[in-house]
């Protein structure tokens, strides 16, 4: 039940999915709620995030970044959008956000 208001010049979770040949290659802002937070995974910290909008099913970013967060949080994030990325051993990502940096929402 996560509800996040995106920020002015952020893009929804839904939009990017319904998008996302729009947005591959380009850097992007989006905010939301931290649902899953793995740090120091291949160097980076590993940051699931929703904002409660949703596309054919789709509904969570994934985001490699320095930042320290928690589950809970809401962030507003930076980065560079990367398309079917498969890192092997089952880990596939249909749509990742890449060096996200953290921004102020406005």
């Amino acid at each position: 039940d996560v509800k996040v208001e995106p920020c002015s010049d952020c893009i929804t979770i839904a939009k990017l999915m319904a998008g996302k040949q729009t947005y591959a290659g380009k850097t992007i802002k989006v905010k939301g709620q931290v649902t899953k937070y793995n740090s120091g995974i291949m160097g980076k910290n590993w940051v699931h995030i929703q904002d409660g909008s949703e596309f054919n099913g789709s509904f969570d970013l994934t985001i490699t970044t320095d930042i320290t967060t928690s589950v809970g949080e809401t962030i507003a994030v930076e980065g560079k959008i990367i398309l079917d990325k498969d890192f092997g051993y089952g880990y596939f990502y249909e749509v990742l956000m890449e060096d996200g940096k953290a921004v102020l929402s406005q």
